[in-house]
């Protein structure tokens, strides 16, 4: 499996590697896991959920959850600052965040073998069907009260419609500028929500989430680290 990950994000490292480096950089770095309080902004999707390490040895009894599908932050500001007013008195904040991709043992991208499930599925299975969605409806959102994330997903990634249509992995394209996305929004939500709580530290550690078959480690390939403070 590392070598299927590999061939497409050389940079991945394995999640429990990541969890332990994270951490380890953050206490070297002045933090304490029982004062540091974190967040996700990560698809809703139960697959996501691989992050045990940190939930041992983070404050609370697990992250906050400001992503929806695909991992846009849809807490939004109001979201960020409940998140930021649970900081530990002196403590600081943890934010992982970016969109998942799924990779089979032959090394399919955008499927994933999940637990007692026979075949494949899709992963993610938001980003699979606003890929659907911009092949067919060129001229962009459809918007749907009842699916209010999907529509957001759409629009952004209809907005870089044909470079990752002409691209010889168009899920990976399309995962590639959802993290954009991602990242893009939290920094104009922290922008935000952070004057509001003064000298509190923000690290942020972001990334794309590679999925593998359901007995397989999972996968990350980190693309931001960084602190950032009111």
């Amino acid at each position: 499996m590392k070598a299927v990950c590999e061939y497409y994000y050389p940079d991945a490292v394995a999640m429990s590697t990541l969890q332990h480096n994270v951490y380890d950089k953050i206490r070297k770095e002045g933090g304490d896991g029982d004062h540091t309080i974190w967040a996700t902004s990560l698809c809703s999707d139960e697959i996501t959920n691989s992050f045990h390490y940190f939930t041992q040895k983070m404050a609370g009894p697990g992250p906050f959850i400001l992503g929806g599908i695909t991992g846009l932050p849809f807490a939004g500001v109001t979201g960020m600052k409940a998140f930021l007013s649970h900081v530990p008195t002196g403590g600081k904040a943890m934010i992982v965040y970016g969109p998942h991709i799924g990779v089979t043992q032959e090394g399919e991208l955008g499927k994933v073998r999940r637990k007692n499930r026979d075949g494949h599925s899709t992963c993610c299975g938001s980003i699979t069907a606003a890929l659907d969605s911009i092949r067919v409806h060129a001229s962009g959102v459809q918007d749907d009260p009842l699916d209010y994330q999907q529509s957001r997903v759409i629009e952004h990634l209809n907005a870089h419609r044909e470079d990752i249509l002409a691209a010889d992995h168009p899920v990976k394209v399309a995962t590639d500028r959802a993290f954009e996305a991602i990242e893009q929004k939290l920094e104009r939500i922290l922008d935000q929500a952070l004057p509001d709580f003064a000298g509190i530290q923000v690290v942020l550690v972001g990334g794309i989430e590679i999925n593998t078959d359901w007995d397989q480690e999972d996968y990350f390939d980190l693309r931001t680290y960084r602190w950032i403070e009111s």
